[in-house]
């Protein structure tokens, strides 16, 4: 017997192979969170960041911790307008690089706030966040697509190459629309898959990390 599938044809995991996929995805990023050099098929790091339309000036001012882990897949800032005084949410904040840039767009009066499956990639990004005395920008552990914070809570949430990862993004969209203000924006580049995937591909719990 073949896997249980859903509505659309997709793998259901069980609440088990849900927390081996979290665990194959924070093995991983325990590693990005040196550097990110090596572990993708795309430019990463500042050079990365480049490619992706983030402006040169804006990089000139990261320093090389922020820089060294990116490893985002497009430009969540280009899609909207982030407003002085806005409250941001980045899911899957890894290092703090996209923290760091909404927290200077949302001023003193604004808040932004990161959140990541990987306990290093929490420990790397409050610390370069402090480095940066970034006093508006807090990053949060969390240890699944549940969110710790009160319902209609933010104006924006933005997300870099990393609601793909989640082995249940029903639960993920939900708690995204669940956290957002009346009127909020989801601002988030992904990566999609064109064709379908071989059975095994799909199903296996390790590939879900890539």
């Amino acid at each position: 017997m073949g896997k249980e599938e859903n509505a659309a044809g997709r793998p259901v995991f069980t609440a088990q192979e849900k927390e081996e996929i979290r665990q194959a995805i924070r093995r991983k990023y325990a590693g990005v969170a040196s550097s990110a050099a090596g572990f993708f098929r795309y430019p990463v790091g500042k050079e990365g960041a480049l490619s992706l339309g983030y402006k040169p000036g804006l990089l000139d001012q990261a320093s090389d911790d922020l820089l060294s882990s990116f490893c985002g897949v497009g430009n969540p800032f280009a899609i909207g307008r982030i407003e002085r005084g806005d409250l941001v949410l980045d899911i899957g904040c890894g290092a703090g690089f996209d923290v760091w840039v909404a927290s200077r767009l949302i001023g003193e009066n604004g808040r932004a706030f990161g959140v990541d499956l990987t306990a290093e990639m929490v420990a790397k990004a409050q610390a370069n966040l402090a480095s940066v005395q970034a006093a508006n920008a807090e990053i949060r552990l969390v240890a699944s697509e549940q969110l710790p914070f009160a319902d209609a809570f933010f104006d924006v949430v933005i997300s870099n190459g990393v609601i793909n990862l989640s082995p249940d993004k029903p639960r993920l969209f939900s708690e995204i629309n669940r956290v957002l203000k009346t009127g909020g924006r989801l601002q988030f580049a992904d990566i999609i898959v064109e064709k379908e995937l071989p059975a095994p591909l799909a199903a296996s719990v390790e590939s879900w990390s890539q």
